[in-house]
């Protein structure tokens, strides 16, 4: 990994030897606060190490590693406890004591609230705050032992404390950048559109000329061109652009995706945009639609200030059998993230406009949105009461009806919950109804913002224990609490795909896209190769 160094007073060189003893690389030096923020927004590390000086170690150096989603680790020449650590809220610590080796570990893959409790993560990682500090008897390795990184391990769902250990250490880090270099629009977007012709997948913007296009084109060359031909241009492609062909074939039919949750903000929204926004990035066409009747939010959220509700028009449309492909080329609005476009259909912004979105009109706009993109995630209301009862007008429309008629028309309901005991107790009470509701049984359960600090030792397992023995749910996806994640998004209204790549945010959400069936199809060995190959060649480079 790339190791930043910012060491006024401590032996730099000594941590360097021993860091390029390692394996990892050296990003930049810095001796103050000013040049961390400078060289922070040149060059992007993995992790930063921070001599517990009041000359670096500031609230102002931490918070832009903490949006750059880079890891910050204090560092100290004694065995002391850190008063800075608690006030910073840094949990790593680096003891370089002179005379003795450098203990190495604390580098290793950070806690993460679905492997386990706080006292485990404590006994884990040496350089935890909270941990005791090593004793000098103690023998420590220069480095830890050369591990292949692995991604078939799934710590969140291991119930084994060795094997969780072992998927922390051998669990692989990714370069992140919050705000990724933008191209010309024009030059961006020629050469997304090249890039995904070849690989015969279609890609926003969509619209009916493209496709009669498709349908047009001509037949494909004999069997021995086209590998050929293939083979050239996987030579020629940008790294990753051999697995991203890998998984874009195969894909399944086209389906509606809702995601409920209970009253009380469980975070429907967050995890709708999330899963929208990872299903795009795997090569799908995507329509998020907002058919919240008590407010939609989705557009403030995306920066989409759009005054004419583009899901309400299309219940219009739908409603005089208007609604067609062009119809909705017109009226949806593109989210155009840099690693993950898709289409939005926004909801009503003043929360009277409900009777705008009757039952059948959603659920023929929902029909129609179908058969014009591969994936409708559709963001719900809250509320399944049917309120026939306490009305004379049996005609008259239903403020619920919308919800109700979209978790009808979905093949697959996701449905998100908060991880808390207020939001479990309100989860179990309502999944009942909903069970009732759907017309599916294609229902996936997420617990959202697993985290020790309302939970205590072991969040994970207490969810699935609670879950299971009140519930009946078996096999809940977890999502661990990632603020920082989620704040970033929100802050630059963009997605967590687009703000935080490496977030536990947007790996929850990629287990959610492969629960409701989209996994992406391993690499073969071929692009693996050439995977592998181009990274040796970038690292001789650098």
């Amino acid at each position: 990994m790339q190791v930043a160094l910012a060491l006024p007073g401590l032996d730099a060189d000594a941590v360097e030897l021993a860091l390029l003893r390692a394996g990892h690389r050296i990003a930049w030096r810095a001796t103050g606060h000013d040049e961390v923020l400078a060289q922070l927004g040149e060059v992007v590390p993995d992790v930063v190490l921070v001599a517990d000086d009041p000359a670096v170690a500031t609230a102002e150096v931490v918070a832009a590693c903490d949006l750059l989603g880079v890891r910050t680790c204090l560092v100290r020449a004694d065995d002391a406890l850190s008063a800075t650590a608690g006030l910073l809220g840094v949990h790593d610590i680096l003891r370089a004591v002179p005379g003795r080796p450098i203990d190495l570990a604390v580098l290793s893959p950070a806690f993460d609230a679905l492997d386990g409790g706080i006292d485990e993560a404590a006994g884990a990682h040496p350089g935890f705050a909270g941990a005791r500090p090593a004793t000098p008897s103690t023998p420590m390795p220069d480095a830890p032992p050369a591990l292949a990184p692995s991604t078939d391990l799934d710590p969140a769902e291991d119930g084994g404390r060795a094997r969780r250990d072992d998927a922390r250490r051998l669990r692989p880090r990714a370069p992140h950048r919050i705000d990724p270099p933008a191209l010309e629009p024009e030059a961006s977007s020629s050469r997304s559109a090249d890039r995904f012709a070849a690989r015969g997948v279609r890609r926003w913007p969509w619209s009916r000329s493209t496709r009669d296009a498709e349908l047009a084109a001509p037949p494909a060359p004999p069997a021995a061109a086209a590998e050929h031909a293939g083979e050239i241009a996987a030579d020629a492609a940008p790294l990753g652009a051999a697995d991203e062909r890998e998984g874009a074939s195969d894909s399944p039919a086209r389906r509606i995706v809702a995601v409920w949750g209970p009253a009380g903000a469980p975070g429907r929204t967050t995890i709708a945009i999330a899963l929208a926004a990872e299903l795009a990035s795997r090569g799908l066409e995507v329509c998020l639609v907002d058919s919240d009747t008590y407010g939609g939010t989705i557009a403030p959220a995306l920066g989409l200030l759009d005054e004419a509700p583009g899901f309400a028009a299309a219940c219009r449309l739908a409603g005089s059998d208007a609604l067609d492909d062009g119809e909705l080329d017109r009226i949806a609005l593109t989210y155009g993230g840099t690693a993950a476009p898709f289409r939005v259909l926004t909801g009503i912004g003043r929360p009277h406009r409900w009777p705008e979105l009757s039952r059948d009109r959603v659920a023929r706009a929902l029909e129609a949105t179908r058969s014009w993109c591969d994936v409708v995630v559709v963001d719900t209301g809250f509320n399944l009461e049917t309120d026939e009862e306490v009305s004379s007008d049996l005609l008259a429309p239903r403020r619920n009806a919308a919800t109700i008629a979209a978790l009808r028309a979905a093949d697959d309901v996701v449905v998100v919950g908060a991880a808390d005991p207020v939001g479990l107790a309100r989860l179990l009470r309502t999944h009942a109804d909903l069970l009732e509701t759907v017309t599916t049984d294609r229902v996936h359960v997420v617990a959202n913002r697993v985290r020790a600090s309302v939970l205590g030792i072991d969040p994970a397992g207490q969810v699935r224990q609670t879950l299971d023995r009140f519930g009946g749910i078996t096999d809940p996806v977890l999502i661990a609490d990632d603020p920082g994640a989620a704040d970033a998004a929100l802050l630059s209204a963009r997605t967590v795909v687009d703000v935080a790549p490496r977030s536990a945010l947007r790996a929850g959400a990629g287990r959610v896209a492969d629960r409701v069936g989209f996994a992406p199809a391993p690499a073969s060995g071929r692009a693996r190769a050439l995977r592998s190959g181009r990274v040796r060649a970038a690292d001789g480079v650098a």
